[in-house]
């Protein structure tokens, strides 16, 4: 079995006396003061100065010991009353302890005995708790999980007393409801209690606030901080076409003339919400042209409504993100006929018979003609 060793360690502190005959006494006095006491008197050492002066005849000399002097107490020679001379600061010093040594002329040789005073200081909740800043930004994902730490605030209070300095944190959201965030009241931690979404809430504005515990409710003291959290954008939305999927344009249209303006939404920021159009099929003949950019879809050669009276284009919406998201639309594209087409007959030379005797309106003979335009173009007539 291994031996278990354990040490102890003692502090003595050796105390001089001073010189004569001196009766050491066992008499420790202890006494408990706020740290905000105004200095006045606190106690006295004897509990009837006048008649103990009497009895030794007027000549008790009090005086604290040279060696423990640091300011903050006296005592009046005569009387033995302990006064607070500086006020005291618990943070700086919490316990004090010093001699009074009390010397008897009546004597002689004259008579010194000793009373130790052990002064604990009582601490006050006179200090808040303060931040570094007092307003920060923060930033997160919003595809960030729930759950997931944000960030650790750190609040110090300059107390000294456990509960004096014990700081807990609560949080309040600048439009109730909207507040995903959830603040752990003795650490100080920031973690999302729900799903994030920039597209419907980009910014959360928060106030952060920290309390110490005094014992009294009524003591205790807060300090704020003014929180923003951005959230960050990430590429979770397709484009969505917003332009109509049929246009119309005229046969004589001239090269470059505008046909359609292809228009998408993509509600991300930035270059995940940033759009690019191109033309995926349909478009073999290269009969139209798509910028890129602005979406304008304009003739890039001449059309002809007797080749092709309607053209179907796959258009193509790409935004910008990591990784790339994308749709799709199909464009019915209708050719409007222009009456540029002649009538055309389908012989050069038409022969006939006719009796002399025929009479008006009979049949003679059948003259055909054809003409490739639409509609009322194909109506014409016939002169001599």
């Amino acid at each position: 079995m291994p031996q278990i060793n354990s040490s102890f360690l003692f502090l003595f502190q050796v105390i001089p006396l001073s010189k004569g005959r001196t009766v050491i006494s066992q008499n420790i006095r202890h006494l408990v003061i706020p740290e905000n006491l105004k200095p006045s008197k606190v106690m006295s050492l004897i509990k009837s100065p006048d008649h103990l002066q009497r009895q030794h005849g007027g000549k008790l000399h009090f005086s604290i010991a040279a060696d423990d002097k640091d300011g903050h107490f006296e005592v009046d020679s005569s009387t033995g009353d302990l006064f607070l001379f500086k006020e005291l600061d618990y943070e700086m010093m919490s316990h004090y302890l010093f001699r009074v040594v009390t010397k008897d002329h009546s004597r002689s040789p004259a008579v010194n005995s000793t009373v130790f005073l052990s002064v604990a200081v009582e601490d006050q909740n006179d200090h808040s708790p303060s931040f570094r800043e007092e307003f920060i930004v923060i930033s997160v994902a919003e595809d960030t999980p729930v759950g997931t730490l944000v960030h650790i605030f750190n609040a110090k209070d300059g107390d000294g007393s456990f509960l004096n300095s014990r700081i807990q944190y609560f949080i309040e959201a600048s439009h109730p409801g909207v507040n995903p965030f959830l603040i752990h009241p003795s650490s100080g931690t920031l973690v999302t209690t729900s799903p994030l979404d920039r597209e419907r809430v980009a910014t959360v504005v928060l106030t952060v606030t920290a309390s110490d515990q005094a014992v009294n409710v009524t003591d205790r003291r807060l300090r704020s901080l003014m929180v923003k959290v951005e959230i960050l954008d990430v590429n979770d939305h397709s484009p969505t076409f917003t332009s109509f999927p049929i246009a119309r344009v005229r046969e004589d249209a001239v090269v470059g003339s505008l046909v359609h303006h292809i228009t998408a939404q993509d509600p991300d920021a930035g270059r995940n919400g940033r759009v690019t159009f191109s033309i995926l099929s349909g478009n073999e003949n290269m009969a139209f042209m798509l910028d890129e950019s602005s979406g304008f879809l304009t003739t890039a050669s001449p059309l002809d409504y007797e080749i092709k009276s309607q053209h179907v284009l796959t258009l193509l919406a790409v935004d910008d993100g990591t990784p790339t998201l994308s749709s799709s639309q199909t464009l019915t594209i209708t050719v409007l006929d222009v009456n540029d087409e002649a009538p055309v007959f389908k012989q050069h030379l038409y022969e006939a018979s006719v009796k002399e005797n025929q009479n008006p309106g009979e049949f003679v003979t059948r003259v055909e003609a054809v003409d490739r335009d639409s509609g009322n173009s194909k109506i014409w007539e016939l002169s001599n």
